[in-house]
């Protein structure tokens, strides 16, 4: 079973201490020496989305703005983008009523991590609601992000989220540098942000939870830290450049002609915005990265084909963490052909089901998953190469998951000829003696994308059409072919799609020691 929850609460706050809190002998403590009236407003860079200001300036109520995120204050930037003065009131009018509101602490709106991020909008967004404000409203801002900022400096370090951690040390350090900390205590605290940071990283510069949603974030607050306008003066300038690049080429490698992310791990819930203007602020494209090891993928292009393959083992870290092993998506121009199934962010048994070895591009057998985080079977990756080949382009992978349940070691080799016509692929399941059940079935799975339209032929071959494209492709293989329904979700919510199934029998393998089943899409000019 796929790894999909947090625990429900990601950081505790004992019984007593929680009543302490809610006092307001709390507050007095926080209080502290005053050393700025008026906090500094940093520029910001990120876009909002005018449409949800829109949303905001019609809704109906009084000054709470409806969603999941209010509390994260991502709204002002969506408020700002709307524009206009009635915005900026409106703005002030929200935040006035939710500093009211809240003048004593509770565990859902002084949780750390949604602080943070609360700090980092009122400051990013201050020049815009607040620099024209009257003196008054200017001070309580201050107040109330002093106030948050000192809570903040005690709460961090709870978070048993280490994610959460740096989201609430970048919160953190912009608070603090908005009230005019010294240089020491914002180098200090950047300490341990490269601290926990560079540990949540691979050497290769991806998050170790392979989650492309997850990078996403990390990048985006080291970005906002970058920033501020006092990098300059911060010791880790060198650390954050180098670590922002090598996140950014990571980011670039997931990513497909049309501008989103392969869908591996939970990703595919990005709007194609957020990720372009964080690739632009992250800057250094540098020469496009192939193949990221420690991570565990491989990107290749031959014309206007790319495939994109699972070449890493899954990670215990992940919240979601998908089982698709070797699996691929593989993209014609901006035209997806073969794809993961992408998530759902509501329902745990469809998440369940949509991190199963069978919803992705690659090998199960006997409906089982490669990996399974309960028993601590984990697909252990061998052998990944990635190189020139005659005619072509090839990658090579192996991993061990099906070992210990059926003795199987499985192989793969995808093959993209030069102009990206003709996508090979073989499947090697060599049995290596090992115990376990027998083996009844191998069955690999392409998922094909919602404007991708497959139809069975009279000999075993299937002809696959992309909505709009005069291209086409027939794909064939040496074992028994049929077609199924699938589900995909990205963005813009659920779809219905098809899938190719090619069926291999397995219950011969242990005397004659390997089962090959090859495959090919094949492009085909369609008149």
């Amino acid at each position: 079973m796929a790894r999909l929850d947090k625990n429900s609460s990601i950081w505790r706050v004992g019984k007593l201490e929680q009543l302490f809190r809610r006092t307001g002998l709390f507050l007095w403590s926080l209080k502290g020496t005053v050393t700025n009236e008026v906090i500094s407003g940093f520029a910001d860079h990120w876009r909002g989305s005018a449409s949800k200001g829109s949303q905001i300036m019609a809704s109906r109520s009084s000054w709470r703005v409806s969603g999941d995120g209010f509390n994260d204050f991502g709204w002002l930037r969506d408020l700002r983008a709307f524009g206009g003065s009635q915005a900026r009131t409106r703005a002030r009018h929200v935040i006035s009523n939710w500093m009211h509101q809240n003048q004593r602490w509770t565990i859902k709106d002084w949780q750390p991590d949604i602080m943070a991020k609360r700090l980092a909008s009122l400051v990013f967004c201050y020049d815009w609601y607040g620099s024209s404000a009257d003196e008054n409203f200017q001070k309580q801002i201050s107040k109330i992000v002093r106030l948050q900022a000192r809570c903040l400096a005690i709460d961090w370090k709870r978070l048993r989220d280490c994610d959460a951690q740096v989201e609430a040390l970048c919160g953190l350090i912009i608070a603090e540098a908005a009230l005019g900390a010294n240089e020491d205590d914002l180098n200090n605290l950047m300490e341990f942000l490269v601290q926990r940071v560079d540990g949540m990283l691979h050497e290769d510069g991806g998050h170790k939870s392979r989650m492309p949603n997850n990078h996403m974030n990390v990048m985006r607050n080291l970005i906002e830290i970058r920033n501020t306008g006092l990098a300059s003066q911060l010791m880790q300038l060198a650390w954050l450049d180098q670590t922002i690049a090598k996140m950014g080429a990571i980011c670039r490698m997931w990513r497909h002609a049309d501008g989103q992310f392969a869908r591996f791990n939970g990703a595919g819930t990005l709007s194609l915005d957020i990720i372009e203007e964080t690739l632009a602020r992250a800057g250094q494209k540098g020469k496009l990265l192939q193949h990221a090891p420690n991570t565990g993928f491989m990107r290749f292009s031959s014309g206007r084909s790319t495939v994109i393959m699972d070449v890493g083992q899954p990670a215990k870290e992940a919240r979601i963490a998908s089982f698709g092993t070797l699996g691929f998506e593989f993209a014609v121009g901006q035209s997806l052909l073969v794809i993961n199934p992408g998530q759902n962010a509501r329902d745990l048994n469809l998440q369940r089901l949509l991190c199963s070895t069978k919803a992705h591009s690659t090998v199960s057998i006997d409906g089982q998953d490669s990996s399974d985080f309960r028993v601590n079977r984990l697909a252990q990756i061998s052998d990944a190469e990635l190189g020139r080949a005659k005619g072509g382009l090839l990658a090579i992978a192996s991993h061990n998951g099906y070992e210990a349940s059926h003795g199987i070691i499985h192989h793969r080799k995808l093959y993209l000829s030069t102009g990206g016509g003709n996508l090979r692929g073989s499947d090697h399941l060599e049995y290596s003696g090992a115990p376990g059940e027998i083996a009844r079935m191998a069955v690999v799975r392409f998922h094909l994308h919602p404007r991708v339209t497959a139809a069975m032929l009279s000999d075993q071959r299937i002809l696959i059409k992309i909505r709009g494209n005069r291209i086409g492709w027939v794909f064939r293989a040496n074992a028994t072919v049929s077609l199924d329904t699938s589900l995909f979700f990205d963005i813009e919510g659920r779809m219905n799609c098809q899938q190719i199934v090619v069926n291999a029998p397995l219950a011969d393998i242990r005397s004659i020691g390997r089962v090959d089943i090859k495959w090919a899409f094949q492009r085909n000019d369609l008149q």
